[in-house]
């Protein structure tokens, strides 16, 4: 098998670095979610403007759909005991058994595997740690990651006993322990499916009060989810991007999420506007997988799951002649009615990167993030040439917070 990585972009991360004075970084959420400021760019008019979140509604057309990830992020850092009394730091990524599904591994009773971060001296595979009822092994250890297995013996699901035990995986860049006050704000407040261990940030802004406004001028929301992993934080350490592993996130989407997609592509100046940097990677995975469904690439018409790497878009975009966005979501929902499918899941590992193709998405809200990673190449690369620096830097000269807990922005993309 070739490596897919000749056809990654040429992108060196030292064009993607910025000063970020750690004052800049928002340690804690704003009183009111949709009081954060709100900077507004365009990529085809070389603009920026600056506002407040709750006039987001009267800044997007009429009729526009709006896609949001409904991910619910999960209690996962726990605090344990070793048989010496020392505490030890789990931090719960991904279920393995009695499923991958985090739906699924979160309903368990009794007992369940996940993949964690430990955090601490002298843990070695075999040892067992507990905390009150809970029971924790190690079954396997390399580095700070192992698979661990829990046990109980009360009837509660696994989640239950997270949200009772665990604490908010608050990203180790606020440099604080999670407090009450996290529990419900490093929460969107539409989010429903468990299984995240970092919030989708884009969505933290949002009331009820802009939604309400969002109906007033009939702009559609559809919901999808992706499971943020904590690989959204792993820095790009290598100095060009062909040299990164882009981490692995889970995603579903409901079947009448794409049926909205291919309105909205039917109307006369369609808009698909992504809350979130986890939708736009979902939007787009779909019309990749699409393509390969179009394709017959690879075995793609053979699964019954959605599949996404790193690099099939550049592969796809350098070898072939690429199907329209709405051959692509019928060829999507052809394959799912032909699977007996009522929503299509899977697992996307697509990175967006200066020169991606954007198939789906026409504007993206989003938070400001750290220098150097993958979320810096996707903005990067809806803004187009070096417009990011000119954002990011009226972003700092404006006051602005960053990163999490900070402020937004609307950016729109140029259309070719």
């Amino acid at each position: 098998m070739q490596d897919d990585s000749r056809f990654a972009p040429s992108v060196s991360m030292n064009e993607f670095g910025y000063e970020l004075p750690e004052e800049r970084i928002a340690k804690f959420p704003l009183a009111e979610r949709d009081q954060s400021k709100l900077l507004v760019a365009d990529a085809a008019s070389q603009s920026v403007s600056h506002h407040r979140f709750f006039e987001l509604a009267s800044l997007l057309p009429e009729k526009a759909l709006l896609v949001r990830n409904d991910t619910k992020v999960i209690a996962a850092r726990l605090h344990l005991a070793k048989s010496t009394g020392g505490l030890v730091e789990l931090l719960c990524l991904d279920p393995v058994a009695p499923s991958v599904d985090p739906a699924i591994a979160l309903s368990a009773k009794r007992s369940c595997r996940w993949n964690c971060l430990i955090g601490g001296r002298k843990i070695e595979r075999g040892s067992t740690l507990r905390l009150r009822e809970l029971v924790a092994t190690v079954l396997e250890k390399s580095g700070a990651q192992a698979l661990v297995e829990f046990a109980w013996q009360t009837n509660q699901t696994f989640a239950e006993l997270l949200d009772e035990m665990g604490k908010m995986p608050i990203p180790p860049y606020l440099k604080r322990d999670a407090n009450t006050e996290d529990k419900t704000r490093y929460q969107t407040v539409y989010a429903i499916h468990q299984g995240s261990v970092a919030a989708p940030t884009a969505g933290l802004h949002f009331t009820e009060r802009v939604f309400q406004q969002l109906a007033n001028k009939q702009i559609q929301i559809a919901d999808l989810t992706l499971h943020v992993g904590l690989g959204t934080f792993k820095p790009v350490e290598s100095d060009t991007i062909a040299e990164h592993q882009m981490h692995v996130e889970r995603i579903a989407v409901p079947l009448d999420a794409v049926e909205a997609l291919l309105a909205q592509a039917a109307m006369p100046k369609p808009c698909v506007v992504a809350v979130g940097t986890t939708s736009m990677r979902t939007l787009e995975s779909l019309y990749w997988f699409g393509a390969k469904l179009c394709l017959d690439d690879g075995d793609a018409r053979k699964r019954n799951d959605l599949w996404v790497s790193q690099w099939d878009s550049y592969r796809l975009s350098a070898t072939s002649s690429l199907p329209s966005l709405e051959r692509a979501l019928n060829a999507l929902l052809e394959w799912a009615t032909r699977n007996g499918l009522e929503r299509i899941s899977g697992e996307t590992q697509l990175i967006i990167a200066p020169s991606y193709e954007f198939k789906v998405v026409d504007a993206l809200i989003t938070n400001f993030h750290q220098p150097r990673s993958t979320l810096i190449l996707l903005v990067a690369a809806f803004l187009g040439d070096d417009f990011w620096r000119v954002v990011y830097q009226s972003a700092l000269d404006n006051g602005y917070r960053f990163l999490s807990y900070g402020d937004s922005s609307l950016l729109w993309r140029k259309k070719a």
